[in-house]
Order: structure tokens, then C-alpha cells, then sequence
């Protein structure tokens, strides 16, 4: 067995484990038929598939966005500690409301280090940092305010129905959202092979409106209000076509390469659509399109491009070029799968979580596939 400390590999593979853990979160909760409420399986997606995971790229990506040394051991372990903070947001939506007390500090201290270390790296970075890192620093802001809100609930019973509200959409659109759509800006031109020469400008200069928009459309949700959640959507959709208008002269040629790129174009249109939902949900958007339309294409399109350089770190191999193809495979099929069974359940058809369950047992499946022999690389 390896000494991490004195394993190279180690800092450009710690975060494999997040990934596999969320696609088990996933399919865990699709699979499931027992008596349990929306909001312990949402918290375990949310909180501990989609939460560490998401950690653990901001620590990844933060010395790659700076240009500045390693992970230090410590800060690899962020994802660890998120991962046993939304444990325990599980046990606490599942009863034990008490825990909430427990789970929140526990999240405080992840973003508060983890910020702080940005911060560090960005003070010593070489040149300027990368726009990117701000996207994933107002993220981490927004999850801190957000468990704040839920806090304050717990504390203020009268006011539980709309700090929830500004809760769930702080961590939905705030905290996943900005740092989906920040790491978007870069992923999709790399993985759908095509170049976006503007993508640092536009990450500048976006992101106080995609903030404003995350405030605005958690304000409408908790006052129940569509026209600030017409306000926030028209936030966003800046954004999102910035993102877009690069891609439009390369859609053919990114559908017929398939792959990553496929799936995360997919989570685009569905974080489009999800947004919209504000417009018919008194302005909450819809969870159930946010899963199944965003958060599932995302991290499958994520992971098809990331996995194999996570395991074989450096130049190109022929065994992480076999790990993309192989995950690549099917992809244009997961997203339309996903899209399909989100449709299905909300309108009521439960039978939609075989559509789900299926593709990611698919997807599962062929992660296994791609890292045969990763153990002796």
C-alpha cells in the first residue's frame, strides 16, 4: 500500500473516491422504495454525493486556477469532512432535527478553510488568478449563507417556511450553480473540442450578475414572488448566453464527438429549463428537474471528462485515452434517459426512476470498465 504523503499520484487522485461516491448517492436514492421524505433523500444527493464531490474539485482545480504548488494533506481531507457533515444533515432531516446544530458548523468549517486557503493561493498566485477561483469562492459564500438560513430556521420556528426557502435555493443555485456554471465556462469548450478565447473575460465580468441572480431568486422563492424570479432568470440567461454563443457554430461537431461534451451540454439546457421552472412554482424552482435535467448530466458529463485524468495524471496514456472512450460511450443516451425520467416524474409517472436507475447502473457500470488496472498505473 502507497504512503500518500510520499505518493505523487495522490493529490491528482483524491478526488475519484467523491465521484464514485456520488453516482452511489445517486442510484442509492433512484433505488430506494421505502417510506422516507423528499428532503432526507434530497440531503443525501445534495449533501453527500454531490457536496464533497464538489469540494473536492475546488480543491483540485484551486492550484490549477492559481498556478501556484500542491494540495497540502490537510485541505485534501475538506471532502471528508463534507461528506460527515451531510451525514449528519441526513440523520438530522430524518428526525433528529437537533443535528442541524452539529451538521452547520461542520459545513462552516469547510468553507471557511477552504476559502481561506483560495485566498492564500490567490495572494501568491503567479500573475493574476484565474476568474474561475471567485465563481468557486462566491460558491463556498453561498453554501455558508445558505446553512446559515437553515440555522436561524431551526432556531426561529415562525420564519422555517421561508428561511427554508432561501436555503435550498442558496445551496441549488448558489453553491452548485456557480460553480457548475464557473467550471462550465471552461469544461465544455475543452471537452467539446472547440475554443473559447473570451471564456476568462466573460467569467470576470459575469459573475456579479449570476451572484445577483442566485440573491434575487432566493429572495422571490421565499416571498412566493415570479416577477423577481423573472428578474433572476433574466440574470442568468446574460450568463448563460455568453456561455452558449461561443458553442453555436460547433453544436454538430460537439454532438458527433460525443462524450463529455454531450452530457454537459444536456446539463446546460437543463439548468435553462430548471430556472424557468420558477416561472409556473410560485418561484421555486423544481427539485425534481434540477436532479434529473442538471445535476445528473453534469456530474456524469464531468466525471467522463475528469475521471481518467484524475487516475492517470500528466501527459496523455493510451489507458486514459481507452478510460474516455469507454465512458464517452453511450452519452448522447444517459442524458436524453435522464431528461426523459425526470420528465416522467414530474408528471406524476413514478415508473421514471427505472429510466434513471438504468442509466446510472449504465454509467456505474462503465466506470468500473475504464479503471481496470488503474491500480497499477
Amino acid at each position: 500500500m502507497r504512503d500518500p504523503v510520499h505518493d505523487p499520484m495522490w493529490a491528482t487522485r483524491f478526488p475519484v473516491p467523491f465521484g464514485i461516491a456520488a453516482l452511489l448517492a445517486f442510484l442509492g436514492v433512484v433505488g430506494w422504495q421505502g417510506p422516507v421524505t423528499g428532503a432526507v433523500w434530497l440531503h443525501v444527493m445534495l449533501a453527500i454525493g454531490a457536496m464533497p464531490l464538489i469540494v473536492a474539485a475546488m480543491v483540485y482545480f484551486t492550484p490549477v486556477l492559481t498556478r501556484s504548488g500542491t494540495i497540502p494533506m490537510g485541505i485534501s481531507l475538506l471532502p471528508w469532512v463534507a461528506m460527515g457533515a451531510g451525514v449528519v444533515a441526513v440523520w438530522a432531516v430524518s428526525g433528529s432535527l437537533w443535528l442541524v446544530a452539529v451538521a452547520v458548523p461542520l459545513v462552516w468549517l469547510v468553507v471557511v478553510v477552504a476559502l481561506g486557503w483560495m485566498i492564500r493561493r490567490a495572494a501568491r498566485a503567479f500573475g493574476s488568478p484565474h476568474p474561475g477561483l471567485y465563481w468557486y469562492m462566491a460558491a463556498s459564500g453561498c453554501l455558508l449563507l445558505g446553512t446559515l438560513a437553515i440555522l436561524v430556521a431551526w432556531m426561529w420556528p415562525e420564519a422555517w417556511a421561508w428561511l427554508r426557502a432561501i436555503h435550498r435555493h442558496l445551496n441549488l443555485l448558489g453553491f452548485v450553480g456557480l460553480a457548475a456554471i464557473g467550471t462550465l465556462e471552461v469544461l465544455l469548450p475543452t471537452a467539446g473540442g472547440y475554443a473559447d478565447p473570451q471564456a476568462g473575460l466573460r467569467l470576470r465580468r459575469d459573475l456579479k450578475y449570476a451572484v445577483m441572480a442566485v440573491m434575487v431568486m432566493s429572495a422571490g422563492a421565499a416571498v412566493q414572488s415570479v416577477w423577481w424570479s423573472v428578474l433572476g432568470i433574466g440574470l442568468w440567461g446574460w450568463v448563460v448566453v455568453g456561455l452558449v454563443r461561443p458553442l453555436l457554430g460547433h453544436v454538430s461537431s460537439v454532438v458527433q464527438l460525443g462524450g463529455a461534451a454531450v452530457s454537459l451540454l444536456g446539463a446546460l439546457l437543463g439548468f435553462c429549463v430548471t430556472l424557468g421552472s420558477a416561472l409556473w412554482q410560485n418561484g421555486h424552482v423544481s427539485v425534481e428537474l434540477f436532479v434529473t435535467w442538471f445535476l445528473f448530466p453534469l456530474v456524469m458529463g464531468a466525471l467522463t471528462h475528469l475521471l481518467p485524468m484524475w487516475v492517470w495524471p500528466g501527459m496523455p496514456t493510451p489507458q486514459r485515452q481507452r478510460a474516455h472512450q469507454v465512458l464517452g460511450r453511450f452519452a448522447l443516451l444517459r442524458a436524453g434517459s435522464s431528461w426523459l425520467g425526470g420528465g416522467l416524474l414530474l408528471t406524476g409517472q413514478l415508473w421514471g426512476v427505472f429510466w434513471i436507475g438504468g442509466l446510472l447502473l449504465l454509467f456505474l457500470g462503465q466506470v468500473a470498465w475504464s479503471l481496470r488496472g488503474s491500480e497499477k498505473s
